[in-house]
């Protein structure tokens, strides 16, 4: 294991004290990001599952050998192992590599929470449908237009600024998902981040 990944090892150090009930549910959430992607998954009030966020400055294969190394160090520790990373300049080869990775690795809890080309479009997604390919350089000036304020990457409030409309950015990103192809990296746009929105609704506070 590098420097970088046993550093970012020490200092997550999660476990649960002896004799600590175990939760109805874990999850073990890695960003790509270090800021955007946590605080966005921070601020859902998850109360009946046990929810541990990294962001880990990582991308695609090397955030797959992160997780690996968390799950043998922590086996059975977690029900799903969720990866958020996007397609950004990486390879075609290295962003699917990825996500099929985690296909094929579904049973052992691995999922892929991916976008293409940023994690922007999901945000994009909750004011309307995006089915043309568009470059990430262009998603902050969408999204101002939208918002009708300068969107700043790593906002801390996004989730409660787009809450409202979240049931709208799942149905759309739904429709995108429909028209996936075999290779995630050519289907520009398309985000599966919906589906780990789906699974933290069902343990939010009432």
């Amino acid at each position: 294991m590098n420097n970088r990944r046993r550093e970012h090892k020490r200092k997550m150090d999660f476990r649960r004290p002896i004799g600590t009930r175990r939760p109805e549910k874990t999850f073990l959430i890695l960003c790509e990001g270090t800021k955007t992607e946590p605080n966005y998954f921070r601020s859902f009030h998850v109360i009946s599952a046990q929810v541990e966020i990294v962001g880990t400055g990582m991308n695609t294969m090397s955030l797959i050998n992160y997780a690996r190394d968390i799950v043998e160090d922590r086996p059975d520790e977690y029900d799903e192992i969720w990866l958020v990373f996007d397609k950004d300049s990486f390879s075609r080869d290295s962003f699917n590599e990825a996500v099929y990775f985690c296909e094929t690795h579904h049973r052992e809890g691995y999922r892929a929470a991916y976008s293409n080309e940023s994690f922007e479009l999901w945000y994009l997604l909750h004011f309307e449908l995006v089915r043309k390919a568009v470059s990430r350089f262009h998603y902050p000036d969408m999204l101002s237009r939208r918002l009708g304020f300068f969107y700043k990457k790593n906002n801390p409030h996004m989730y409660e600024i787009l809450k409202s409309r979240q049931p709208n950015a799942i149905a759309n990103a739904k429709q995108l998902y429909k028209g996936r192809s075999p290779s995630p990296a050519r289907d520009n746009p398309s985000t599966t981040v919906f589906m780990l929105v789906e699974e933290l609704n069902k343990h939010l506070r009432k």
